[in-house]
């Protein structure tokens, strides 16, 4: 946000200086990044009169003038379309640097001399229009500088605003602040227009669709309108706060938007297809062009304004070619209106367009100074278009909002601030900030609808804090409050996730979420990537959609540097496309291994990691937690289809885990086998038990007993473990799997798996006879369900 010293100084009445000011307005939370001077440049530009205008001799397109500077003639070769005789003009005299760095020297043009240059607004930069000479007030003194001439002197202050502070978002918003701190009042333009015999209401009726999206809708008519050059009073505004002259009739919308912080927009009536305003959400691919000429297609999110029939707008954040003033425009409508901040973020995001207009409404304008923005338009339009405005005002306003009110109790001001201020210097704080303030023993403040930031007691204490100044607040070595901050289940839940993994001897990673998209759709070809609309490049063009992306780089830059042993995980956000909908943005937790099990000792005999270990660090993550998980083969373009499993917790599919296939493996140019488990983190939280499972210590004893059965080699030994645990029902207390074989001993295509089964009832003592007769029929069942036969 950019604001003129000058035009602050209008508003309100102080003697700081430039400086003076931003360091205030910075201490008082308003952050004021960068002053730039205006005005220099043109210390040798002054007020010069043409008096007389001759063709060139020898070049039809240039003029030889004399010009009247005060104290000399000049002559001066131009060549610009529109110089004439008896128009005062700015001269730059030899010696002068212009803004654009050009010197002004005496020059021969065709063999006549030039002691000078007559400038255009773009030449002294305080314009664009280069297209000729700058035309001057014929009532300006001849001699005089061009910078007190056109009061051009001016400091421009850009401040670093905080998304809560969209007040600020305009010059009476800042100027609120600076009275508040100098202790004066904001002179606001008082508005006064006339209104004609004709109403509003007979010209165009207004429907709101969806009042939640927006829910106050304002237009005023105003006829027979000139569409112009603005004067160059509201140009030289407008350019001081960053913003382009248009026409008169555009450039008064953005002078009041400027101004009060409320955007508006004018249309040409005449190209309505009826009188009415409808403001309604958008048909999914629904298309429309808007001012900048380019064609978008639209979703439900956004919010449209329509003539009833077709769209003429895109609601709060730009205007349409089909509605846009022209020359030609004769009668203007009128836009004046509050959208629903989150409507317009998200339609502003989905668009990828940002405008002054989208960043006001998305952070939040007042919805109360609807008509006053309106009218502040509407005497302008009269002054500088000679329109006529119509009666009265069609509002569609169903469910006003009402100013919050709080209770603000002095005591704890000054318990909180530590300081002693007095009630009565509280109310002046406030009342100076449009606080309507009631006294009583407590305070109650009517907060005005332009802050909707303040809502509770602490917002208005920090607002007395920052204008009675931070810097008479003394420093306090007292402790007050709870230092104990709470920590949510989910943090909570993420630290001691990240310790057990590091106690298992992982290695968090941090990565960057830009990939390269042909990388990434070879690992996730199913998946839609959220392309960036600017990339720095196109291998960081995309977001990812899964973390093994990260993980195999990661693997990759260490592997080249030698650090062959890898264990890493990282918790981080992956990034779906959604068809003509928003992105979904999900949190997943990764992990990756790979190198050597141990480090090297002569007492361990050296092994490569394989699935089991990965597999054993989820089962010990799972067993902390209190969950189990049962694992599905499911092929996966990531991972070799012999080695690739779905994660499954409580019927749910929370992830995968399975060693990477080599073809993707070359595509990072890594030789040594990796393995990789990714859970989708939030679904993985939402299966932890929020009461922790307890059972009391055993009064009997257990009976063990061991088995080995032969089955096919495709048999899974999670289904031989799911059916013994049926058959077993309550009376097996554990189950372990403790001995695979393949060998000799053991026909092709078989193997082995021996099974060490725990017996035990809570009340009472199993008999040898009981469990005798419990583990035959567990063996029956499997050579029944598996064809496995009892290893002996």
């Amino acid at each position: 946000m950019k604001v003129s010293y000058k035009w602050l100084k209008e508003l309100v009445d102080f003697d700081w200086s430039p400086e003076e000011l931003a360091g205030k307005l910075t201490d008082a939370g308003v952050e004021v990044e960068t002053i730039t001077p205006l005005g220099s440049g043109l210390e040798k530009v002054v007020v010069g009169e043409i008096k007389r205008v001759q063709k060139h001799p020898q070049a039809d397109h240039l003029s030889v003038c004399e010009v009247e500077i005060g104290s000399e003639f000049l002559q001066i070769v131009c060549g610009a379309p529109n110089v004439k005789e008896k128009v005062k003009v700015p001269v730059a005299l030899i010696g002068a640097r212009l803004p654009l760095g050009m010197e002004i020297t005496k020059t021969t043009l065709r063999g006549m001399d030039s002691f000078g240059m007559i400038c255009s607004e773009k030449e002294l930069g305080i314009g664009e229009d280069q297209k000729g000479i700058m035309i001057l007030d014929s009532q300006l003194k001849i001699g005089l500088p061009i910078a007190v001439a056109l009061d051009l002197e001016d400091h421009i202050m850009d401040l670093d605003l905080t998304p809560n502070r969209a007040d600020c978002l305009s010059i009476i918003g800042v100027a609120r602040d600076v009275a508040a701190l100098f202790g004066s009042s904001v002179k606001k333009p008082q508005i006064e227009f006339t209104e004609t015999e004709e109403s509003t209401k007979d010209w165009v009726e207004v429907g709101i669709e969806d009042s939640v999206a927006c829910p106050r809708y304002a237009a005023r008519m105003i006829k027979d309108v000139r569409i112009k050059s603005s004067p160059f009073w509201l140009k030289r505004k407008l350019e001081s706060v960053g913003m382009r002259s248009i026409n008169n009739v555009v450039d008064v919308t953005n002078f009041v938007m400027m101004e009060t912080g409320h955007p508006l927009h004018a249309f040409d009536y005449d190209l309505f297809s009826q009188k009415k305003v409808l403001v309604r959400r958008a048909k999914s691919g629904e298309k429309f062009i808007t001012l900048d000429q380019v064609e978008r297609t639209l979703n439900n999110e956004i919010l449209l304004i329509t003539d009833g029939k077709k769209p003429v707008a895109i609601a709060g954040i730009m205007g349409g070619m089909e509605s846009e003033v022209s020359t030609n425009t004769k009668n203007v409508l009128l836009e004046s209106a509050y959208f629903n901040p989150k409507v317009i973020r998200r339609g502003r995001i989905y668009l990828g367009i940002s405008t002054e207009a989208s960043q006001r409404f998305e952070r939040g304008v007042d919805p109360n100074g609807v008509i006053n923005a309106a009218n502040r338009a509407c005497q302008l339009l009269e002054e500088l278009a000679g329109g006529k405005v119509l009666k009265g005002v069609v509002d569609n306003y169903p469910a006003p909002i009402i100013p919050v009110c709080v209770t603000l109790r002095p005591q704890r001001v000054n318990r909180i601030l530590a300081t002693n201020l007095e009630s009565k210097g509280m109310v002046q704080i406030l009342k100076r900030l449009e606080m309507e303030v009631s006294e009583n023993q407590d305070l109650k403040v009517t907060i005005p609808t332009f802050r909707p930031d303040l809502c509770r007691e602490i917002d208005l204490i920090e607002e007395i804090a920052r204008i009675y100044g931070y810097d008479k607040i003394e420093t306090s070595l007292r402790a007050s409050g709870n230092l104990v901050t709470c920590v949510n289940v989910e943090d909570e839940l993420v630290r001691r996730l990240k310790r057990l993994l590091v106690g298992k001897g992982f290695f968090e990673v941090l990565t960057n979420n830009l990939v390269d998209p042909r990388i990434s759709k070879k690992l996730c070809p199913d998946l839609l990537n959220v392309r960036m609309q600017n990339p720095l490049s196109e291998e960081m063009s995309v977001l990812t959609t899964s973390l093994a992306h990260n993980l195999l780089s990661v693997t990759n830059w260490n592997k080249n540097r030698k650090e062959e042993d890898l264990r890493i995980f990282e918790l981080g956000k992956v990034f779906i496309a959604k068809e003509n909908k928003m992105p979904q943005e999900r949190l997943h937790l990764g992990l990756a291994i790979s190198g050597k099990k141990d480090p090297i000792h002569w007492g361990i005999k050296e092994s490569e990691v394989d699935f089991y270990d990965l597999k054993g660090v989820l089962e010990s993550l799972a067993d902390d937690l209190f969950l189990s998980f049962r694992l599905n083969p499911k092929k996966n373009a990531l991972l070799k289809s012999n080695d690739s499993f779905e994660i499954r917790i409580d019927g749910e599919s929370v992830g995968i885990v399975g060693a990477v296939r080599e073809e993707i493996l070359e595509l990072f140019e890594i030789k040594d086998k990796v393995f990789i488990a990714e859970l989708d983190f939030e679904k993985f939280l939402g299966c932890i038990p929020k009461e922790k499972p307890f059972l009391p210590l055993p009064k009997f004893p257990p009976v063990d007993r061991d088995m080995a059965i032969v089955v096919d080699e495709e048999i899974l030994s999670e289904r031989i473990s799911e059916k013994i645990k049926i058959v077993g029902g309550d009376l097996i207390e554990e189950l372990i799997l403790f001995d695979v074989y393949r060998g000799k001993q053991i026909p092709p295509g078989k193997k082995s798996l021996a099974y060490s089964i725990r017996y035990r009832l809570r009340g009472k003592t199993l008999t040898d006879e009981e469990v005798d007769t419990i583990h035959q029929k567990v063996i029956l069942e499997l050579e029944e369900s598996f064809q496995a036969s009892l290893r002996k």
